[in-house]
C-alpha cells in the first residue's frame, strides 16, 4: 500500500498523461511472500461429511476462550498426502479454543439463554513472529491507520511484531464496554489499545494478554457470530480463521425439536 504522500507523487504523474506500469505501484508495496496456489478444481468434491457442532455446543455461561495457532484438516485428506512435513498434518489456521474443548476452526458454536449473561474471558495465545508457521505469510499494512503496537509509524517494512486482537459479537446488543471495539486490542506480550477494556480489571492478576466481556442476552433469539476485530487487522485475523457461532435462545427459539415456531 502506498502512504498518501506517495499516491499523491504517482498520481501527479499519471495525470500529466503518463500511463505508469504496475510495478511502478508494486514499488511502494509492503513485503509479501510468494504463495503457490491450490487451483480449486484440484480439489475433490463431496468426500468428506460436513463438520457440524450439534450435540457438542457449548452452553457454560461462563468461559474462556483462547486464540491459538494450529492445524487442521480442512481440505480433504487427498489434498495433505502429497504435502512434505509439516503441512502434510494440516492447514495452518488461527483459531478459538474453549477450555476444555480441542482447537478448532471455526470455534465451537456458543449456545446461549436470553436473560442469562454470558461472561467470555478472551486470551490471546497466538505465537511470537519467530514461532509462527502464518504471520509471515500476511502483508500487514502498516502504512493505514491500525493498531501499530510497536509504534513502527507508517512503515512498508514487514511487520515482526506480536498479533493485536480483540473480539466483537456480531449483531449483539451489548455494553460499548464489551463490544470488542477496533481499538480495545490486546497482544500475546501485553500490550494495550486506547480502547481496551475488561470486565473486573485486577492490576495484580498479571494477566494482560486477555479481556474478559460480559454479554446480557436481552435480545430475542438470534444467530450472531464472534470474530476478531483489531484496527487495520481485521481482514488478516478472520481470514486466518478466528470466527465462531453465537447462538441465541428464547422461548419460542427454544433450540430443540418441539419449539413452538416450528423450526427445524
Amino acid at each position: 500500500m502506498t502512504t498518501r504522500r506517495q499516491f499523491l507523487k504517482i498520481g501527479a504523474v499519471a495525470g500529466a498523461g503518463t500511463l505508469l506500469p504496475l510495478s511502478a505501484w508494486r514499488a511502494f508495496a509492503s513485503v509479501q511472500t510468494p504463495q503457490t496456489p491450490l487451483l480449486g478444481a484440484n480439489i475433490p468434491k463431496y468426500v468428506d461429511p460436513m463438520p457440524s457442532f450439534v450435540g457438542q455446543r457449548v452452553t457454560s455461561s461462563t468461559l474462556t476462550t483462547r486464540m491459538l495457532e494450529f492445524q487442521q484438516k480442512a481440505l480433504p485428506e487427498s489434498i495433505y498426502a502429497g504435502l512434505p512435513a509439516p503441512f502434510n498434518a494440516g492447514t495452518f489456521v488461527w483459531g478459538y479454543k474453549v477450555d476444555g474443548r480441542p482447537a478448532n476452526w471455526p470455534g465451537f458454536t456458543i449456545e446461549a439463554r436470553q436473560g442469562t449473561p454470558t461472561t467470555v474471558t478472551y486470551v490471546n495465545n497466538l505465537p511470537f513472529p519467530n514461532s509462527s508457521k502464518l504471520e509471515s505469510l500476511f502483508t500487514i499494512d502498516q502504512t493505514i491507520h491500525w493498531a501499530d503496537p510497536q509504534h513502527t509509524g507508517s512503515s512498508t517494512q514487514p511487520y515482526h511484531g506480536t498479533i493485536p486482537t480483540t473480539v466483537h459479537l456480531h449483531g449483539a446488543e451489548v455494553p460499548s464496554a464489551f463490544d470488542g471495539v477496533p481499538d480495545s486490542w490486546f497482544t500475546q506480550d501485553g500490550i494495550h489499545g486506547k480502547g481496551y477494556n475488561t470486565l473486573n480489571t485486577d492490576p495484580e492478576s498479571g494477566v494482560r494478554n486477555a479481556a474478559t466481556y460480559q454479554y446480557p442476552n436481552t435480545q430475542p433469539a438470534t444467530m450472531l457470530w464472534f470474530h476478531d476485530h483489531a484496527l487495520g487487522l481485521t481482514r488478516i485475523n478472520v481470514f486466518s480463521g478466528l470466527a465462531a457461532a453465537y447462538l441465541l435462545r428464547d422461548q419460542f427459539d427454544t433450540g430443540r425439536a418441539d419449539n413452538p415456531l416450528g423450526l427445524p
